[in-house]
């Protein structure tokens, strides 16, 4: 016998060993790691949930928060507002017969846009339209001046305000717009920020509605996305019929601000916006905590379990090993080789499986391996195997005798492409009020 044949079966014996060893290895370093999860996810469970856990407090917080907010409201709706000596009704006839009517006279000046190429033309005596693409009539103006007068006698300072222009300045879109017009005209009370901007870019065919800070409780972006993009709306404008969508946008933007409790409500809202997150980081990062711990614990288990069941089988196969070196000559080591080849940890080593998580996983790479040990057999996609004309899965089942003929084969695919499109966006004297970019955009 040759010398390169003796030295064939050491090699392989070899190569099982060290297979094992790789194995075994792994399988601890991966039970460390799970181990380390398991025990960092509990610390940090224990710490915000058990040890150190300020979720009451901060529910109670919101809690304390919309009670007395809910009381102001209260008091402002049955007039028991602190040190006031009026009821509402009275002290807003007050201000209506203190407030002019609306002026036929224009008395119109110039702004110009800080950081665009633009100005707007602002009538003096009706503030609240800047209808520089001349889209709306006499009765519409007049109708949003008496909103506004309504909105001064009633709410602490908030402004409807309505701006045409015929097109958008070079480098900005409607959005970046309305925000420069919105917080240099200061629409809205500057404490209270409670200013409503509508702005319609005619030969573009867009339009937005953007919201002070202080009303962004009250007229969220989906609110606001609703109230601009309607259909009927919408279809006003398509048919030109300016007056008729503005008239339809702003009657409904004015029933949210004109009440008593406008800027309440819209506190109210963000607090319990505020409360619905604080529960939804809270138990989300409960249930992941939890689901973290418990596949970590599962995946422990498995993996001490495997580790076992890995050693037994490489303890077979040293049995094996030894009795057959006992039961034959020593010099033939071709036979010897050949023993080896049939033991099930030669075709683990075959299956060149990385893991191994259970007994399950150690039959799957033993019955990978018997199929790859066929001089026949190629490797597919998702670790399937072709022998001949027979497909079999990664776990050895056969799923299909027919492979050229059949769907597992790419070559019989056929390509079909699709595509398709979709947009939509949603956002959501002056007083000197703000907005930080809430409201909604659209167009005809």
């Amino acid at each position: 016998m040759s010398r390169s044949s003796q030295n064939n079966h050491p090699s392989l014996n070899q190569q099982i060993i060290n297979h094992y060893r790789s194995l075994k290895r792994r399988n601890e370093i991966v039970t460390v790691i799970l181990l380390w999860v398991l025990l960092s996810c509990g610390f940090f469970f224990s710490l915000f949930f058990i040890t150190d856990n300020h979720y009451p407090a901060k529910m109670a917080s919101y809690d304390q928060q919309l009670q007395t907010l809910n009381q102001e409201r209260a008091d402002i709706e049955s007039g028991k507002v602190a040190e006031a000596t009026k009821s509402f009704d009275t002290v807003l006839q007050d201000n209506l017969n203190h407030l002019k009517e609306y002026p036929q006279q224009e008395n119109n000046y110039s702004v110009s846009i800080d950081g665009t190429n633009s100005n707007l033309v602002i009538n003096k005596n009706n503030i609240f339209v800047s209808d520089n693409a001349a889209m709306l009539d006499g009765p519409m103006k007049k109708k949003i001046y008496d909103l506004n007068k309504q909105l001064a006698a009633s709410t602490n300072g908030a402004q409807l305000e309505v701006v045409t222009v015929r097109r958008l300045p070079n480098g900005e879109d409607i959005e970046s717009y309305a925000n420069k017009i919105f917080n240099q005209l200061g629409i809205g009370n500057k404490e209270e920020n409670n200013g409503v901007l509508y702005l319609i870019a005619l030969d573009d065919r867009e339009f937005r509605l953007e919201v002070g800070y202080g009303l962004e409780g009250l007229i969220p972006d989906g609110t606001a996305n609703n109230i601009i993009n309607d259909d009927d709306v919408v279809d006003a404008f398509k048919d030109e019929r300016y007056a008729d969508g503005v008239n339809q946008v702003v009657d409904q933007v004015f029933s949210l601000m004109n009440t008593k409790t406008a800027l309440v409500d819209s506190k109210i809202n963000q607090v319990k916006e505020q409360q619905r997150s604080a529960k939804f980081s809270h138990w989300g990062l409960f249930s992941l905590l939890l689901l973290l711990m418990t596949l970590s614990l599962f995946f422990i288990i498995k993996l001490i379990r495997a580790k076992g069941t890995l050693k037994q089988a490489y303890n077979d196969y040293l049995e094996q090993m030894s009795a057959y070196s006992k039961s034959i000559d020593p010099n033939d080591s071709q036979f010897l080789q050949e023993k080896m080849k049939q033991t099930d940890f030669y075709y683990i080593l075959l299956s060149g499986t990385f893991l191994i998580l259970s007994k399950r996983s150690l039959r799957r790479a033993i019955t990978r391996g018997k199929l790859l040990k066929n001089p026949a057999a190629q490797q597919k996609a998702f670790g399937r195997i072709l022998i001949g004309d027979t497909l079999y899965s990664g776990n050895g089942d056969i799923l299909t005798t027919a492979y050229l003929a059949s769907n597992y084969n790419s070559s019989n695919w056929s390509d079909n492409d699709s595509s398709g499109s979709g947009g939509g966006s949603s956002w959501g004297s002056f007083g000197g009020g703000s907005s930080g970019g809430g409201g909604a955009s659209g167009g005809w």
